[in-house]
């Protein structure tokens, strides 16, 4: 690129001048010189505009500003000169939401408000953007740095487009801009007329954007970059996406995360917000976003909150996203990997900006959809030991508290059991747990390899009778530590995989479904194979 000739040969020639010149002030001022250019050039021959460490705000830290000042003189001047002399206005109207501009100052504030401006785009990487409150002017900012003369990433173009989308689609008015509204923010507004029109060509955003502004013009790199990533699809207005929140999930996780989530989401999705009351569950704001033509539905809350989206989004294939705020949070590590156990609501944001999607299998247990597990005898009893207000002060201790306590009672049940279409057994055991999905930290699940959310088949775990609880604990232990080959060995631990079965239980008995107590004569339970569609980690 021609311009880090020019930062080099200017950083050259302050170099030589400041060993020839004889006056200290002068010298290191030039050395100083030097130094600013040299780092600029740097910036651009790795093409790294956050070397110019410019915040979400559009400010740039006053450390990093000291050491450009005499590359920011310089281009400011030209730029000052350059805007005096302009042929076309500062700010111009592309089309009746869209605006394009050179970089933006206080005497622009005016004539913005007049306009109606709601939104401003920032696409330079190398000035200050302004500080809008300080002019009371209550608008969006969203800053994409982008050195001059380049491209913007293909990762930012879709940025770009969506955020201006999502103020378009609100009745908003955007302007973008960069130094002065030739290039970087050129490039912009023509991939969002490309992304809005399909079925215009390159060429034909550029014909429309310089029919208003003469100046507007992409260098061959920026003209080349732009088709490419045209011709190969890349452009695309993002999908609307719902958060389906339950406020009190693990003692009130959203108030919490809420603005962090929205931080994240927004610039990529055209984002609404619906909360669970106690009139109106998770399932019914799930039907209202999928007859308001939402593409996706993000359930923020515990696993309970989870399957009550899901059971919409499997019944109209619309696609689910999770994000952890309850205590357990087993579908998470499911979908997002155990990572998620560490930065789970940064994971969780992460995998839906990432878009990869999977169909998994579901599982229908007495005509309920089932995504994790049924069960009953230790797991059913555990999750029935701990209420709400337990969860909330001792987390997953609560669990604990409440495993601990169900093998130390130990008491064998006698279920009756039809795997399939084999002829009817007679089990005795103390749990008995029928897994679609389970991360390992769901150790009653785990007779076999951890189970699959995609081979079409149902995980059945049951553990024999023991003559005393620390025996039981062994059996335990034996989920949690042995493999899966070892584990075929045990004589306290049964496995088999079905496809369906039926459990006779004993009069009005409770069993356990995806965390939530159930009372019931008896279990049918089927899987439903690769009927939900969920955003997930492509490494889980």
């Amino acid at each position: 690129m021609k311009m880090v000739k020019y930062y080099i040969l200017g950083a050259l020639l302050c170099i030589a001048l400041a060993i020839w010149s004889p006056i200290i002030v002068v010298s290191l001022l030039l050395w100083w010189g030097a130094f600013s250019l040299t780092a600029v050039s740097f910036a651009y021959l790795f093409n790294y505009p956050g070397l110019f460490r410019k915040r979400e705000d559009g400010s740039i830290p006053f450390y990093v500003r000291w050491i450009f000042i005499p590359f920011l003189l310089g281009t400011g001047a030209y730029n000052a000169w350059a805007r005096k002399y302009d042929k076309v206005p500062a700010v111009q109207k592309i089309d009746e939401n869209l605006y394009l501009a050179c970089r933006l100052f206080g005497k622009d504030i005016e004539s913005l408000q007049q306009e109606g401006v709601t939104a401003i785009l920032d696409v330079t990487a190398e000035f200050d953007g302004l500080d809008w409150s300080a002019y009371q002017y209550d608008c969006k900012y969203l800053n994409l740095p982008v050195l001059d003369h380049t491209s913007p990433t293909p990762e930012q173009l879709n940025t770009a487009i969506n955020w201006i989308q999502q103020h378009v689609a609100e009745g908003g008015k955007v302007v973008v801009h960069c130094a002065l509204g030739r290039g970087r923010s050129v490039m912009t507004v023509a991939a969002y007329l490309l992304a809005r029109d399909n079925t215009l060509s390159v060429l034909d955003a550029m014909n429309q954007i310089q029919s208003i502004r003469q100046t507007a013009r992409l260098n061959k790199r920026q003209l080349s970059a732009l088709k490419q990533i045209k011709e190969g699809g890349r452009l695309k207005l993002t999908k609307t996406l719902c958060l389906i929140a339950n406020p009190v999930s693990g003692g009130g996780k959203w108030g919490q995360e809420k603005q962090y989530i929205l931080s994240q989401l927004n610039p990529h999705f055209i984002v609404s917000v619906k909360e669970t009351t106690p009139d109106i569950s998770a399932r019914e704001l799930a039907e209202q976003a999928v007859k308001q033509g939402t593409a996706i539905i993000v359930a923020c809350g515990g696993d309970g909150t989870v399957t009550e989206v899901a059971s919409v989004c499997a019944d109209n294939r619309a696609t689910l996203g999770v994000i952890p705020l309850g205590t357990a949070n087993a579908l998470s590590q499911v979908f997002h990997g155990y990572i998620s156990k560490i930065i789970p609501i940064q994971r969780a944001c992460d995998v839906i900006i990432e878009g990869y999607t999977q169909n998994i299998d579901t599982a229908l247990c007495n005509d309920e959809l089932m995504l994790l597990v049924a069960a009953v005898g230790f797991e059913q009893e555990m999750i029935a030991s701990a209420d709400r207000e337990e969860k909330n002060q001792g987390g997953q201790m609560a669990y604990l508290r409440g495993l601990w306590d169900a093998i130390s009672t130990n008491e064998t049940m006698s279920l009756e059991v039809c795997f399939d279409d084999e002829t009817k057994n007679i089990i005795e055991t103390p749990s008995f747990v029928v897994a679609n999905a389970a991360p390992i930290t769901t150790a009653l699940a785990q007779g076999g390899d951890e189970p699959d959310v995609t081979d079409g088949k149902l995980d059945i775990t049951w553990l024999t009778p023991q003559q005393d609880s620390e025996t039981q604990f062994l059996s335990l232990a034996e989920l949690v530590f042995s493999n899966a080959e070892n584990k075929k060995q045990s004589q306290r631990i049964q496995h088999k995989q079905v496809k369906k079965l039926v459990v006779n239980l004993p009069d009005k008995a409770k069993y356990a479904i995806d965390g939530e107590i159930r009372e019931a004569n008896k279990l049918e339970i089927s899987v439903c194979a690769g009927n939900l569609t969920v955003l997930t980690s492509q490494e889980s």
